[in-house]
């Protein structure tokens, strides 16, 4: 009888101590249960796996590495692993600062690592570790072939992943989440490609003409 009350009382102490933690896992589990038909846990559903097929098929007519902006755990940089050209790179980038479980950033990071171990190992794919900024103003490889963006889902951090894919001339900008839970996503997308752009499922694909030529500075 003692020793449960003593393990109770661990047990209380341990919630106390890690409430915040608890209340932002709990409110993360609720968001995903109650949008379970539009998002899957931050990663992409069937629907929008056709959309990012036909985003890689478009990329495979140019020349130039596939750039992931927002690996979180490495499901959907493993999909495009598989779709894109054997001989063509990879880039996934990702600071691990977010992701839907309210995992720490270290334990993200290797969750990520062994799920694109085989990626990593025999399909020319790298795991850039860092922010999407320090991405862009170190990256000196060739242009793009195509640019996924999925991470910060705020207005200004998509148009100015979308202003820097325009800026180096990709000819295949696309991205994921043009839905109304993430209306910064949409007006950043519609305000760059007006028009100009098509949507499968939750991933949008710009017209390559479009991309093709750099914007004015925002």
């Amino acid at each position: 009888m003692f020793r449960t009350w003593k393990r109770r009382i661990r047990y209380s102490r341990a919630l106390m101590r890690h409430r915040r933690e608890l209340k932002k896992l709990v409110d993360s589990h609720l968001y995903f249960l109650e949008h379970r038909g539009v998002t899957v846990w931050g990663g992409i559903s069937e629907t929008d796996e056709a959309g990012l097929r036909l985003a890689v098929e478009r990329a495979g007519a140019f020349a130039g590495p596939i750039v992931e902006i927002g690996a979180l755990f490495g499901w959907t940089t493993q999909l495009l692993a598989s779709l894109k050209r054997p001989e063509q790179a990879l880039i996934a980038v990702d600071n691990f600062c977010w992701n839907p479980f309210c995992l720490p950033a270290a334990d993200q990071r290797v969750i990520a690592q062994r799920t694109l171990r085989y990626c990593l190992d025999h399909c020319r794919t790298q795991l850039f570790e860092g922010t999407a900024e320090e991405f862009y103003a170190g990256y000196q490889g060739p242009t793009p072939s195509m640019v996924f963006i999925d991470a910060d889902h705020s207005y200004r951090a998509t148009l100015a992943d979308i202003r820097w894919a325009q800026r180096i001339g990709v000819p295949v900008i696309a991205g994921h989440d043009y839905q109304d839970l993430h209306p910064g996503v949409v007006q950043a997308v519609d305000e760059c490609f007006p028009e100009a752009f098509r949507v499968v499922g939750s991933v949008w694909i710009a017209d390559s003409t479009a991309a093709a030529t750099p914007a004015a500075a925002a």
